[in-house]
Parts: structure tokens; C-alpha cells; sequence
């Protein structure tokens, strides 16, 4: 598979785009009721425990593209009986083992082993301006095959400039086991649905300033850390996205969700920024006063399939509904209160 080009696409802001807006529309018709299962496994905490992903859809299965005792080809490696490099082949015993720090929170090439270097939080890499919170052991690529079958690779280039590849780490969107290095700064992102099974990477995910170093800003549109914040209106602000670009008036992106009560009619349309299913400690989330450090959210929104590791999307905190920003779609606008023992307050909802 050649180098996925502007993979990971989201509204258009300045020029930039990350992931696309249709993506919106596809993952955010969503039920309220998923609230509680979005929530599922905080406990109340925000642990960022950082163990080995020990599941996930890895391109190519779990076996070394290069060939090796773990190889497509069998225990010969690729190239024929004595395998593209040898006996072994050419990396070695092949499968995600070959890369088993891709997608590890990093800070130093030191932290990476396998030959992988770090992605910092400080760096430029990903679309020429911005970098991965807590850093990403990855490597360049120019296809998939490079990756070793432990992944994806994926341009990270800006728009109209040359393209450049970094190996992705695979995962299973919906999947229980665990993935994506258990981070909880990372999150497993459906790139393409075409494929069978979906194409999912571990991509790196900031949905607040402290997600990112000294100096820089969680760029919300992007989810990727940056030196200037994002404009546009905040987290809970009603917002129109245009249906052919994708842009509207949000610093993230438009969020379009259904009743409580089902089906795919849209209730109403809010700014929202993505994050990890089972994070509690994202979207500016806050136990204490909402009326102060701007406005507070959870990651209680995602999709029907959704598991803990999984891409969700933030949702505005509230004690009483006169407390949601979005008051024109107060048509069923209400504070849900029923997960206050978890996050102190409750969700802006709509029935």
C-alpha cells in the first residue's frame, strides 16, 4: 500500500487539515446514551498508565512484511528459500514485535528502540508546524511495508508540500484488548473505512494546553501540539460546518449529535475537540467551579462501537443547563447529572 496521503484529516483552519470533515458527520450522529460508556473505565482518574499494546489491526497482519521466520512467506523470508536478507529475513522475526516501541511516549530518540527515533512534543514534524503530545517512537516510511506490519505509514506533511511518510502503530477501533500502548494521550483513529477490516492507527491526541510543553498550545483543530493556539469559538459553541469544506466557526471542529432517544436526526451542533474514550483527564475536565480556566469539558461523547483507547470527542460540562454555551438549540437541551459521582457535574445533553 503506498504512502497514505493527508490521512488524518479534520476542519480546514488556516490552511491546514488534518482530518476530514466528512468524518464529522460520520462519527458524530451519536446517541447521549453512550455517555456512560464513553466514561467507561475512568473510575474517576486520570491514570496515563503506558503498558504494551498487546492487540490491534495491523496492516498486513501480525507478521513482518519483510520477510523472516515471522514473514509473509513463511519461515524462508520473502526473497525465497534463504529469505530477503538471509536466513532470517530481512526484519528478522518480523510482526509488530520488529517495532514493539512504535507509538511509545518518547523525549529522546533514546526512549525508541528498534531503530525508531522520537517524535517530540516540541518538534515541527507532523504538517511542518506542530508535534505529538508526550512525543511518538515512530520512523520514516515511504509505504506501508516499512512499517514491518506493525502499522500504517501515513503522510504528516502540510498541504501542497512534499510528501513525508512516519509509521503509525495499528489498532482495532471498537476492539476490548488493549491498545495503543494503554496511552491515554493516544487514541485509535479509523483512517480508511473502505478497507475490510477498517484501517485504524494510534495517533496522538491533546484536547488541552497542559497536554502539550511549555510554550506550546494543544491545537485543537489538529489535536497536535503547537506554538500558536487555535482561533475560532470554543468547546460547546453552537456552530454550522459547511457541508462541502468542512469549516466553521469552531477552534476544533462542528459536532452534529442525535437524541437520547435515537436515530439520525441531528439535535444539535456544538464545537468539540476529539480525545481518548476512558480519559478522564481531558477537554479541560474539572471537578471543582465551572465559572473560572474557561470552559470545562469530559470525553463523554464517541462512537456507538467505541471501547477505552478509542477516539471520542469532548462534550461541555454543566450544573445546570443555563450553563451550556449552545442555548440555540434548546429544543430538549438539558444538564445530565447521572455520572456526577465520576466527573463532579454534569453533561450538556439533548433528549
Amino acid at each position: 500500500m503506498p504512502l497514505t496521503n493527508h490521512p488524518i484529516r479534520w476542519q480546514p483552519l488556516a490552511g491546514k487539515r488534518l482530518l476530514d470533515a466528512g468524518r464529522w458527520v460520520a462519527m458524530g450522529v451519536l446517541l447521549v446514551g453512550s455517555l456512560a460508556g464513553s466514561l467507561g473505565g475512568c473510575g474517576g482518574s486520570s491514570a496515563t498508565t503506558d503498558g504494551s499494546a498487546t492487540g490491534g489491526k495491523h496492516d498486513g497482519g501480525t507478521t513482518d512484511a519483510g520477510g523472516g521466520s515471522g514473514g509473509h512467506a513463511g519461515t524462508t523470508g520473502a526473497a525465497g528459500t534463504t529469505g530477503a536478507a538471509g536466513t532470517t529475513g530481512a526484519a528478522g522475526t518480523g510482526g509488530a514485535s520488529a517495532l514493539a516501541d512504535l507509538g511509545k511516549a518518547c523525549a529522546a530518540d533514546t526512549d525508541c528502540t528498534g531503530g525508531l527515533v522520537c517524535l517530540t512534543a516540541g518538534s515541527n514534524v507532523i504538517i511542518g508546524t506542530e508535534g505529538p503530545a508526550n512525543g511518538y517512537c515512530s520512523k520514516m516510511c515511504a509505504t506501508d511495508t516499512d512499517c514491518m506490519g506493525a502499522g500504517n505509514c501515513l503522510n504528516v506533511s502540510a498541504d501542497n508540500a512534499t510528501a513525508v511518510g512516519y509509521c503509525f502503530q495499528g489498532c482495532t477501533f471498537g476492539g476490548t484488548t488493549a491498545k495503543c500502548h494503554q496511552r491515554t494521550d493516544v487514541g485509535c483513529l479509523t483512517i480508511d473505512t473502505t478497507t475490510t477490516p477498517t484501517t485504524d492507527v494510534c495517533f496522538p491526541i491533546c484536547s488541552q494546553d497542559s497536554d502539550c510543553p511549555t510554550g506550546r498550545h494543544c491545537d485543537v483543530a489538529t489535536s497536535l501540539c503547537a506554538n500558536t493556539a487555535a482561533a475560532g469559538d470554543p468547546l460547546g459553541t453552537h456552530c454550522v460546518s459547511n457541508p462541502d469544506s468542512g469549516a466553521s466557526n469552531c477552534a476544533g471542529g462542528c459536532l452534529p449529535i442525535g437524541s437520547a432517544a435515537g436515530g439520525t436526526t441531528t439535535v444539535a451542533s456544538f464545537c468539540s475537540m476529539l480525545c481518548v474514550v476512558g480519559n478522564l483527564d481531558a477537554c479541560n475536565w474539572t471537578s471543582g467551579a465551572l465559572t473560572s480556566g474557561g470552559v470545562h469539558g469530559v470525553c463523554a461523547l464517541s462512537d456507538a462501537n467505541a471501547q477505552v483507547g478509542d477516539i471520542g470527542f469532548c462534550s461541555q460540562e454543566c450544573d445546570t443547563a443555563a450553563n451550556c454555551t449552545d442555548q440555540t438549540d434548546s429544543a430538549g437541551l438539558t444538564c445530565d447529572t447521572s455520572l456526577m459521582s465520576t466527573i463532579a457535574h454534569g453533561i450538556c445533553s439533548w433528549g
